[in-house]
């Protein structure tokens, strides 16, 4: 049987810890895919970074990633950066409706690159809030700008963690991901990789790539 792969979504608003989850992780064994072209919120650079400016770039760093043999995972930053190419690109080379249909395409080979690497992949993204046509309900769901996706990225990945803060009183905030859908955002992961009982957790992705792998063998 073939070995899987974990595809994780960090999801959350700017200040959330998104990036800096990525503190612990190994700096020789991350790939570490820089869209945001920003510098890291902690010390250290990790031996193996891209910073792609062009949406085949982002498609091709993925795949480099997948085959570098020095590494066990890769950590995009972002998929939002990733539409702002995306879009700037299309406005650029295609007119009228042929501006919306290639960059819908370009979202799925993104996703479809994820998928395809064969290592455990993290990918930021941010939200935005979307009402159900019919109830009204209001949820957090990953950022699209457009409505072919909106609301559909998170079915291409097993995981997807809300980054989140909690305020403490003369202190800087405590980052953590929520694991669980709460109804109020899109959050989903195997129990049995955290606990079923575990609802939330630091916001580490080191330990949550650790988990998977203990989870693996």
């Amino acid at each position: 049987m073939s070995e899987v792969y974990y595809k994780v979504l960090l999801v959350g608003g700017s200040g959330e810890g998104k990036t800096y989850s990525a503190r612990d992780m190994d700096k020789v064994k991350t790939h570490f895919v820089n869209v945001e072209n920003k510098p890291l919120p902690f010390k250290g650079s990790f031996k193996h970074t891209e910073t792609p400016s062009t949406v085949e770039e982002v498609l091709e760093a993925l795949k480099t990633g997948s085959k570098n043999e020095e590494t066990d995972c890769i950590f995009v930053d972002s998929f939002s950066a990733y539409l702002d190419l995306n879009m700037a690109e299309c406005r650029k080379n295609k007119k009228g409706f042929d501006i919306y249909t290639t960059y819908n395409d370009n979202i799925a080979r993104f996703h479809d690159f994820v998928k395809k690497c064969k290592k455990e992949v993290f990918v930021i993204a941010h939200y935005e809030i979307i009402s159900d046509e019919i109830t009204g309900k209001k949820e957090k769901r990953v950022k699209s700008n457009g409505k072919q996706w909106e609301g559909w990225s998170e079915k291409e990945y097993t995981i997807v963690l809300y980054a989140e803060s909690k305020v403490v009183p003369g202190k800087r905030p405590t980052h953590h991901f929520t694991l669980v859908n709460d109804g109020s955002n899109s959050a989903k992961c195997p129990p049995d990789i955290f606990g079923m009982d575990t609802l939330t957790i630091d916001n580490d992705t080191n330990l949550v790539l650790k988990k998977i792998q203990e989870f693996k063998k």
